[in-house]
Order: C-alpha cells, then sequence, then structure tokens
C-alpha cells in the first residue's frame, strides 16, 4: 500500500491533467517562471558589463564576473533545451516523472489516472492549491 496522496500531491496531479483551468494555470506558471528567469539573467548581465567597464574593479570581483557569464552561458543553453521541447513533450515527461515520484513513494502501481486525459478532464472537479490556502488566499 503506498502513501496517501498529499493535498499539494492531489493538486499537481491535475495541474498536469488535461483540464482547460490546468492548461491556463500551466501556462501562466510557466510565463511567470520565464519572467522570474529573465529578469534574474538581467541583472546578473548588468552586474557583468558594469563590472567589465570598471577598470578598478578589485580581482576578486573580476572572478565573480567569469563566473556569472558562465552561468549565463549554461542559463542559455537550458533554455534553449526547454524551448525545443513541446508542451505535449514536456506535459508527457512531467506526467511519467509524477508517476516514477508517486512510486518511489511506495505507490507502486501507480498510474496517471485516466479521467485526467482527453476531454473527461474537463468534467473532473479542480483540488484546491495548497499553496494559495498556504497564502491566505481563497481558491477559486
Amino acid at each position: 500500500m503506498g502513501r496517501r496522496m498529499t493535498a499539494a500531491d492531489r493538486f499537481y496531479e491535475w495541474l498536469l491533467s488535461d483540464h482547460p483551468q490546468a492548461a491556463a494555470e500551466r501556462a501562466r506558471r510557466r510565463a511567470a517562471y520565464l519572467a522570474f528567469g529573465a529578469r534574474g539573467r538581467a541583472g546578473l548581465s548588468r552586474f557583468a558589463a558594469r563590472t567589465e567597464a570598471d577598470r578598478d574593479a578589485p580581482e576578486h570581483i573580476r572572478e565573480l564576473v567569469k563566473t556569472a557569464r558562465w552561468l549565463l552561458a549554461r542559463q542559455a543553453d537550458r533554455l534553449a533545451a526547454e524551448a525545443a521541447e513541446s508542451e505535449p513533450e514536456r506535459l508527457a515527461r512531467e506526467r511519467r516523472d509524477f508517476e516514477t515520484s508517486r512510486r518511489v513513494q511506495g505507490a507502486h502501481g501507480y498510474r496517471y489516472p485516466a479521467r485526467y486525459l482527453g476531454e473527461r478532464a474537463a468534467r473532473q472537479p479542480i483540488p484546491p492549491d495548497p499553496d494559495r490556502l498556504a497564502a491566505g488566499e481563497e481558491s477559486s
């Protein structure tokens, strides 16, 4: 017998579904993730540019710029790889990863539920988002 699903697991299971609101929420979260990353890269790029332009910058700060440039290059590679994966491919991979996670937690026979696939998914109730509940927001 596997571990019972937490509220977070139940919500994530739904989030990976074909429910129209789940698809919209995934798109919203992905856009927020990409915007957050872009702001971070922009800040790191500004730091590197400012430091490279400052001839009086200490050597240890210049070494940080080398690390920053290396990190920016790695992030660019990761973004390119993520962009190359289509939304259906990403969703299928995330469902497989969720199945694996549930099995590792002890739910050895777990399969992603058929009720969350295709048109049937739209008829399924939306579980509460535990992150919003913890933040004191009402579920919608």
